[in-house]
This record gives C-alpha cells, sequence and structure tokens, in this order.
C-alpha cells in the first residue's frame, strides 16, 4: 500500500525566476538540503510533501523530494528514510540509479561509479529518444557494513534533465545533512603540540590520545621546518592530526591542496577518490574522501590555521595542518567542525 500526500509550498519556498545564488540550503522534514545551480538558467525550487509506503519486503519508509523547474530542464531531489535498515550494497544502489525517472522512453542506458557528497554512488545516463540525456544519481548517506552487504536507512536518489554543465555542478555541490534537534553535549580536549594547542571534540567515543614530535626537517628550497602528530586512537578506528610549522611563509594553493589530499589517499590504497573545498576551523581547506577495495573510507582534510591573504594576492601561511580519519562521517564531521589550532601562550 502506498499513501501520497503532494503538498507544494510555493508560498515559502518558490523563488522569483532568477539565476540560483552561489548555494541554496532547503529543509527538508529531518534533513538540510544544500546545493549551487548557477549554471542552469531561470529555475524554481519547490517541496514536495512526504509520499509514505513500504518496500517489498515490508518495511516502512518516507520520501521527501526538492523539484528544480529550469528554463532549460527539471532536476528532482528525493530523500528517502528507511524504518529499519534495508539492504544498501552496489546491487541496490545501482538498482536505484537504473529506476527510469519521470516514465521517460529512452534508447539506452549507461551506469557508473561515482562520488557525491562523499558518498560512494552509481550515476545512470538515459538517452532518450529525442536524442537529448537524463542523468541520475543514487547513494546512501549512512550505509555501514554489516556481515554480508551493507545495510543503510537514508538513500538520496537525484534526477536530472539539465544539460550536463548544470547536472554535474549539482552533482559536485550537493550536500545533505541532519538538522540537530539539540545542542549536542561538548566534550572538548585540548592537547599542547609543541608551539600549537590543539582543541577538539570527538563526542562520547572513547579513544586514547598518543603524540608523536617534535620531527624536524627541512623542505626542497631548505627552509626549516616541525612536525607534531596527534593521533586519537579508537581501537578499530582513529584520526591523525599531523602539524607542520615552516621556519618561513609558504604559499596555500587550494588546488594544490586537493591534489595533495587526492594522492594521499591513493597512496594509502583508497583508490576511489575525489577532493573539494572544505572550510575548516573558519578558514579555507579542503577534504578528500577514498574507498578502497574493501569498501572502507578513508578522509583527508587540509587547512592551513594562520593562513593570511596578502595586498599582492597570494595567501600565506607558517603552519599547515592534515587531518586524517577513518571514523564514520558523523564523527570526522564533528572533528572537523570544532577543531582549532591556535599559536600557544607564551611559545
Amino acid at each position: 500500500m502506498r499513501t501520497k500526500i503532494f503538498l507544494i509550498f510555493s508560498a515559502a519556498l518558490l523563488l522569483a525566476q532568477a539565476a540560483f545564488a552561489a548555494q541554496e540550503t532547503v529543509d527538508l522534514g529531518p534533513d538540510q538540503v544544500s546545493f549551487s545551480l548557477e549554471s542552469a538558467a531561470c529555475c524554481n525550487v519547490q517541496v514536495a510533501g512526504t509520499i509514505e509506503g513500504k518496500t517489498p519486503s515490508g518495511t516502512d519508509y518516507i520520501e521527501r523530494s526538492i523539484l528544480l523547474d529550469c528554463d532549460d530542464g527539471r532536476a528532482q531531489i528525493n530523500v528517502t528514510s528507511y524504518h529499519n535498515p534495508v539492504p544498501a550494497g552496489d546491487r541496490e544502489t545501482k538498482t536505484l540509479s537504473r529506476k527510469m525517472p519521470w516514465n521517460i522512453g529512452c534508447m539506452s542506458v549507461e551506469t557508473r561509479d561515482r562520488l557525491v557528497d562523499r558518498h560512494t554512488g552509481f550515476l545512470t545516463t538515459f538517452g532518450e529518444v529525442s536524442g537529448r540525456e537524463v542523468y541520475q544519481v543514487a547513494y546512501w548517506l549512512d550505509r555501514y557494513l554489516a556481515p554480508g552487504d551493507y545495510l543503510g536507512e537514508t538513500s538520496c536518489v537525484i534526477s536530472s534533465s539539465l544539460p550536463w554543465t548544470a547536472t554535474k555542478e549539482l552533482l559536485d555541490t550537493v550536500h545533505v545533512e541532519k538538522v540537530e534537534a539539540t545542542q549536542k553535549h561538548s566534550t572538548m580536549e585540548t592537547v599542547t603540540a609543541g608551539p600549537y594547542e590543539v582543541s577538539f571534540d570527538l563526542g562520547e567515543k572513547n579513544y586514547t590520545i598518543v603524540q608523536e614530535g617534535p620531527m624536524p626537517g627541512e623542505t626542497q628550497d631548505r627552509i626549516g621546518l616541525e612536525r607534531h602528530s596527534i593521533i586519537l586512537d579508537g581501537g578499530n578506528r582513529a584520526a591523525t592530526i599531523k602539524i607542520t610549522s615552516y621556519d618561513d611563509f609558504r604559499i596555500v594553493n587550494q588546488g594544490t591542496e586537493m591534489l595533495l589530499a587526492e594522492a594521499a589517499l591513493q597512496t594509502e590504497g583508497y583508490v576511489k577518490n575525489n577532493a573539494s573545498e572544505w572550510t575548516i576551523d573558519g578558514e579555507a581547506g579542503v577534504l578528500g574522501i577514498g574507498e578502497d577495495e574493501h569498501y572502507q573510507i578513508l578522509y583527508v582534510a587540509i587547512y592551513w590555521p594562520d593562513q593570511v591573504k596578502t595586498e599582492e594576492g597570494p595567501v600565506l601561511g607558517k603552519a599547515r595542518c592534515e587531518i586524517e580519519s577513518s571514523y564514520r562521517w558523523d564523527t570526522t564531521k564533528r572533528l572537523l567542525d570544532t577543531i582549532h589550532v591556535e599559536t600557544a601562550e607564551g611559545a
């Protein structure tokens, strides 16, 4: 049985006939969805009401949708919450991506894997009879490895008939996260690492703090440096905070740091990887995510806590912070949201 309630909250959420701003944020039930769609022409956004139903195996679910109606096509973001964990392996995810949207008629179907919102998913391209293409990506926000295969409780399916440039922008920028009902209890830790005070919050996780350093060194152009590491060892999962301090200012380049994050993941065997811009400690940084052949996830984040933009244009810094985490995303995100690095008093 499938009960469909379709309410359009156009009064509050219908946008004017204009291009999107740099980023849009929409509340979708217990989730908040953000994305950018500057390359699409004149778009309206609507939030549809909930669709309630049951899976073939009898699991109740609630589906919520965002509808994007643009001059050059349309897109739809569906977030489905299941009352109990359901199979979320590659086979199930690929099937979701290949479920034909909007009852279109197509002549060809091609599916490949793709990272979306730091999650592994599948992108299917449908070739229509008219010669146009429709794209659909599917992934899970919270899937985890259980005995036998993956399980998950929240899936996301994004369908788009927009041109590939606009579709790619949507897929590259979309982000879905739970709206926190209450403020999390603070469990801040502060660790002194050489000349730096490093504070962070891993919530209620049990872990041991191990420190390494100082480890002196030198850059290729003979600038002195010193490395300090803070390891948050949780047993089967861990995070490492590496701080490199230089004797002189270095140029900070976001593009280079993205490549370095991807290279670090590649070196560790996480061959499916991708890096994007991410704000850390109030500063511009990058976040890379990688998946290895055993479907294990590793995150690598990089930023410069003391970066400063010069009048001449370049951004300079003397302290580089690299964070590597094998914790699940909710814990890793909390670490990235709360970390703060500053020079210790008197250093």
